[in-house]
């Protein structure tokens, strides 16, 4: 059906009776706008979702390591955790 020039003949006739032949530049050029705005949204779109895929492979690939400064303040609380405080070492000696 959309081969058949009849078709776009009658189209094209229907165009030019709603809008007139004078706001047709109008409108095409409204229309040209707007796919070329659409055009880059779906290009910056794809684009960050490249980056994002990217970036997660990446994150992927490196083995998790933690840095030196969390390791050693970890490890600091760790020990303090496990060592009485002084409070608790003279509660634990009055008692007995």
């Amino acid at each position: 059906m959309l081969k058949n020039p009849v078709f776009w003949i009658v189209i094209v006739g229907l165009v030019l009776l709603l809008f007139g032949a004078s706001r047709l530049p109008d409108i095409a050029g409204n229309v040209g706008k707007s796919l070329k705005v659409f055009k880059k949204e779906i290009k910056e779109l794809q684009d960050d979702t490249d980056m994002s895929d990217a970036k997660t492979v990446l994150q992927d690939d490196q083995p998790h390591q933690t840095s030196p400064s969390t390791s050693t303040s970890q490890t600091t609380s760790d020990q303090q955790a496990s060592q009485p405080t002084s409070e608790q070492r003279s509660n634990d000696s009055s008692t007995t």
